[in-house]
């Protein structure tokens, strides 16, 4: 292990710290959570020649519990592969720990671009889902840690198979091909959802869809609450139907539709802050008697900052959020490979010593 973490408390693990959390209950601590941690920041960490796994393979889902549990996380999120068929782009990635190429998805056009092709297309069967790298996680879980179970969303994948330019124009220009490409996702996602809820690993349920950009939400508000919430709902009703909590994670300035979210769709948490779009704190003081609040640790500091206004910053947030009792800390996004590993760990001990841990 790298020397800091090393030097961080003795793990003690407890799933239902962070469910007391999400339930807005007085947990012991406030827990940790992370939407990813790339796996060149893992093996890093983990300095014992670990070598960075391929994203969402079983081997990095292993790594990331085995790093997680040494970090104080009593939770690790994971993700099943939905085999959509995807059109990426690819450059070379400038990061200081990368040894590969940086992929990104081609916003101009994808396989769903016609009716014809939409009638054409076989949708992934709920057989046809890799759960390989949840089963193999839940095989390495230390006693008291759990999964979430994470699906990308909706629009996401919408906008993947039929190309960000082109599914905002079908919106207008093909309402039914919009529609369709939609509901088929919709329903991949409802099957992956039932069966991560028959797993006893998995504790929560986790939903990623990016629906905002920096100055608002990049489809319309009413166009949200007519084609997504209604999927939304159906999500929200299978994790409660399990007792697990339902998680949104998504990016961008999405104010309007908030209400819908936790008045409609009855959302149990939120995660994704930018401090130039919505500091966490301002989140909390509108939203933390309803829901819990996870993340908020800018991205752009994690990358950029020094430690000590790191820490300071870590400090500021927890002061707000621990005593709503629905606060999560994390990183506002996730972890990249351009977040320098000691800036990270900088987050991991300012959140102990608040623990009283350090």
């Amino acid at each position: 292990m790298h020397p800091r973490v090393d030097r961080l408390p003795q793990p003690d693990p407890d799933y239902r710290r962070f469910l007391d959390a999400v339930a807005r209950r007085n947990a012991d601590r406030v827990p940790l959570i992370e939407l990813a941690v790339h796996p060149e920041v893992v093996a890093e960490l983990l300095a014992d020649d670990a070598l960075a796994a391929v994203h969402g393979s079983a081997d990095a889902a292993v790594q990331s519990v085995r790093l997680l549990h040494r970090l104080g996380y009593d939770v690790v999120k994971v993700s099943a592969g939905i085999p959509f068929e995807l059109s990426m782009r690819s450059a070379s990635d400038a990061s200081a720990l990368s040894s590969s190429q940086r992929s990104w998805q081609d916003t101009h056009a994808g396989c769903l671009t016609s009716a014809d092709a939409l009638a054409a297309f076989a949708w992934p069967a709920a057989d046809d889902v890799d759960f390989s790298p949840v089963t193999a996680a839940a095989d390495a879980l230390p006693e008291g840690m759990r999964l979430i179970g994470f699906c990308g969303g909706v629009l996401e994948y919408a906008t993947y198979l039929v190309g960000l330019e082109r599914f905002m124009m079908a919106l207008y220009d093909a309402p039914d091909l919009a529609q369709g490409v939609i509901d088929g996702v919709g329903n991949v996602l409802c099957a992956t959802f039932e069966r991560y809820c028959t797993l006893d690993s998995v504790a929560a349920i986790w939903l990623g869809d990016d629906l905002g950009s920096k100055n608002g939400t990049l489809i319309s508000p009413q166009t949200i609450e007519e084609l997504l919430v209604p999927w939304y709902r159906k999500f929200v009703a299978i994790a409660h139907a399990h007792d697990r909590p339902f998680l949104l994670h998504s990016c961008g300035r999405i104010d309007a539709v908030m209400p819908a979210m936790v008045d409609d769709v009855g959302i149990d948490a939120k995660h994704s802050f930018e401090d130039t779009i919505t500091p966490v704190e301002e989140f909390m003081r509108k939203w933390g008697d309803r829901i819990a609040v996870m993340g908020g640790v800018d991205v752009n500091l994690l990358s950029l900052g020094e430690e000590a206004a790191i820490a300071k910053r870590v400090n500021a947030i927890l002061e707000c959020g621990a005593p709503t009792h629905g606060y999560i800390c994390g990183s506002g996004n996730s972890i990249p490979n351009y977040v320098p590993a000691s800036n990270y760990l900088t987050m991991i001990e300012t959140v102990a010593r608040f623990n009283g841990q350090l």
